[in-house]
């Protein structure tokens, strides 16, 4: 069992670089990918991503606790510039 599934990774393995080496067929698989439609493609591919990272930011930000504002006297008595009368 162990010796076939060894045997097919390595078929695998050995497969997938002699397909990826190919130097007949490599220039126009990149001509392929990188024709006029490649940046409408890539913002398909990352859209996702940003809508994800926008709702996730939202969410952060709805939900954080903000800190109660200290009146201006207060703040000037903590730094040392409170006006003597």
């Amino acid at each position: 069992m162990k010796q076939g599934i060894l045997t097919g990774f390595t078929t695998g393995l050995l497969a997938a670089t002699a397909a990826s080496a190919c130097p007949t067929c490599r220039p126009d698989v990149a001509a392929a990918i990188l024709d006029e439609h490649f940046w409408s493609r890539l913002l398909l591919t990352v859209q996702p991503f940003l809508i994800l990272l926008l709702i996730v930011g939202a969410l952060y930000f709805a939900t954080r606790e903000i800190p109660t504002p200290v009146p201006v006297k207060q703040r000037a008595r903590r730094q040392g510039r409170e006006r003597s009368r």
